[in-house]
């Protein structure tokens, strides 16, 4: 996972948290979170769901319930208390998040 960070740095996306479960960044400009979460295929990164809502132009994979989520809303999922969520995109390579990184900075 450490190997991806050199891409949001390079758009503006700084490491502010790193857990087992995500890492945390931030962009210095726009303060726009970002959760980057391990899989074992694909490059999946977390949105805030408010900014998905608003930029019609984001289409995500699916919600992604998760407690390393601290920024993001809550909402009642499977337990029997609120948890924190956010939307899922996944990517096969490192160009594809590069890009993807690129073009939301600029939405």
């Amino acid at each position: 996972m450490e190997m991806l960070y050199p891409i949001f740095s390079r758009n503006n996306f700084n490491l502010r948290k790193e857990t087992t479960k995500a890492a945390e960044f931030t962009n210095d400009e726009t303060k726009e979170i970002i959760y980057l979460v391990p899989t074992k295929k694909e490059i999946s990164i977390i949105l805030n769901p408010e900014i998905v809502d608003k930029k019609a132009i984001l289409r995500a994979d699916k919600k992604f319930h998760s407690t390393a989520l601290t920024q993001f809303p809550k909402e009642m999922h499977t337990g029997a208390a609120p948890i924190h969520y956010g939307y899922s995109f996944k990517f096969a390579n490192e160009s594809e998040l590069d890009s993807f990184l690129y073009s939301f900075n600029r939405i």
